[in-house]
C-alpha cells in the first residue's frame, strides 16, 4: 500500500507499527572514478568557506570549546541572524526562544550549531542570480523544519540530522538548475513520471543527476557519512529492501524527508508528489508510524504553516 494524498480527507488504513531503534553504524560508498567524472562535467563543487574550516577545525580538537563556536558563527553578522531565525522557527521545536548564538550553541549543542550553519552558507555559496532561487530554497527551509518536527516525535529521532538533510537533500537541484537553462523544464517532467524516478529522467536529460551530484557536494563540505549515504539514495525506494546498502539511520533519514516533502507538498501547497506514490508505505514502515500519528503529525504541522 503506498500511502499518498488520499489521506487528507480521512486516515482509514491499517498500519503496521512498532518504533526501530536507530543504528549509527556506517558504511563507506565507493562511487567509480567515472561515474563521479560523468557527473561532475562542467561542474565546480562550491568550496567550504573559512569560517566553517575554522568550525570543523575546533569541533576535532579533543576538548572543542563551545565560546569559539559562538563566536566564529557571531563574527559574521547575516549568519549568527540566519541561525537565530532557524532555530526560533516553530517547526524547530524549541521550548523557548534563543535571542544569542550563544545561548543556540549551548543549548543545541556544538555539532548541531555546525550542521545548521553548513546548510546556510552551502545556500550563500550556491545562491544563484538574486530572487532566481529564493523558491528552492523557501522550500528546502520548511521541508527541513518539518523534518526536524517529525523527528521529534520518534524515539532518539535524530532530529539535527534531519534538519540538515532536509538543507541539503536536494543541493544537486540547486546546482543544475543554474548549469543547464531547460533544467526546470527536466523537473516539470518527471513530476508527471510515477513509475521513474527524477534521478533516472536527469540521466537521460543531462547525463548527470542530482542524488550523486548532491552526494558529492556534501561529501566534499565534509557532512557526516550517514547524511552523504541519505542524499545518495533519497531517491531509490529500493534501498529499503536491502538493509546492507546502506546504515538504519540513513534509511530513517530519508524516511523523515519523504515523509516531510509529502506533508510539505501535498497538505501544504496542495500538489502532487510522485516521489511519495513511490516510497511513501516503505518510509512509513521505516519510522513505524501508526494511523492515529500520522494524522496527529499531519494536523500539527498545519497548524504550526497556518
Amino acid at each position: 500500500m503506498v500511502v499518498t494524498g488520499s489521506h487528507q480527507a480521512g486516515c482509514g488504513a491499517s498500519w503496521r507499527c512498532g518504533h526501530r531503534r536507530l543504528v549509527r553504524d556506517e558504511m563507506p560508498k565507493l562511487i567509480p572514478p567515472e561515474v563521479i567524472e560523468k557527473t561532475l562535467k562542467g561542474i565546480a563543487i562550491p568550496s567550504r568557506p573559512q569560517v566553517l574550516v575554522q568550525l570543523h577545525k575546533e569541533l576535532a580538537k579533543e576538548d572543542p570549546d563551545p565560546r569559539v563556536i559562538a563566536r566564529l558563527i557571531s563574527g559574521d553578522v547575516g549568519l549568527s541572524a540566519a541561525v537565530l531565525k532557524t532555530v526560533n522557527s516553530p517547526f524547530f521545536g524549541l521550548s523557548r526562544r534563543m535571542s544569542s548564538v550563544e545561548q543556540a550553541v549551548s543549548l543545541l549543542g556544538m555539532r548541531s550549531a555546525t550542521q545548521i550553519v553548513t546548510g546556510l552558507l552551502l545556500r550563500t555559496a550556491i545562491a544563484g542570480k538574486a530572487g532566481s532561487m529564493e523558491r528552492f530554497w523557501d522550500s528546502a527551509e520548511k521541508v527541513a523544519g518539518i523534518a526536524s518536527h517529525i523527528a521529534l516525535t520518534i524515539p532518539q529521532g535524530p532530529r539535527d540530522e534531519a534538519y540538515c538533510f532536509g538543507l541539503f537533500h536536494d543541493i544537486g537541484i540547486a546546482i543544475l538548475m543554474q548549469k543547464f537553462p531547460d533544467y526546470r523544464q527536466t523537473l516539470a517532467m518527471a513530476e508527471q513520471i510515477i513509475d521513474r524516478p527524477i534521478t533516472a529522467v536527469e540521466e537521460e536529460r543531462h547525463a548527470t543527476d542530482h542524488a550523486t551530484l548532491g552526494y558529492l557536494v556534501a561529501k566534499g563540505w565534509f557532512l557526516p557519512e550517514v547524511i552523504c549515504d541519505g542524499i545518495l539514495y533519497h531517491h531509490d525506494p529500493s534501498v529499503f529492501d536491502d538493509r546492507e546498502v546502506t546504515s538504519s539511520q540513513a534509511l530513517t533519514l530519508i524516511a523523515i524527508n519523504a515523509l516531510a516533502e509529502h506533508f510539505h507538498d501535498e497538505y501544504l501547497h496542495l500538489r502532487h508528489n510522485s516521489n511519495w506514490q513511490r516510497m511513501g508505505d516503505r518510509a512509513l514502515d521505516q519510522l513505524g508510524l501508526r494511523e492515529d500519528e500520522y494524522c496527529d503529525l499531519r494536523e500539527d504541522l498545519t497548524k504550526m504553516a497556518g
